[in-house]
């Protein structure tokens, strides 16, 4: 499992999703904590999962 806290959104955010997501093919779980300052969850939360995950068993969960 790998959580991340007070995601916000950033390239350098996106950018390590991506790698945790496309590099670990042993990834079950990923916890996102999204920090909504600018109102931007919704965005955040589609480019998050639009992600190309290695492990077919990875979910993504918001909290």
């Amino acid at each position: 499992m790998q959580e991340i806290s007070e995601c916000g959104g950033s390239f350098q955010e996106l950018d390590q999703m991506r790698h945790f997501l496309g590099m670990l093919e042993c990834l079950e779980t990923v916890k996102v904590g999204v920090v909504d300052a600018d109102n931007n969850s919704k965005l955040l939360r589609a480019n998050l999962l639009s992600l190309p995950k290695l492990s077919s068993e990875c979910n993504i969960q918001f909290i």
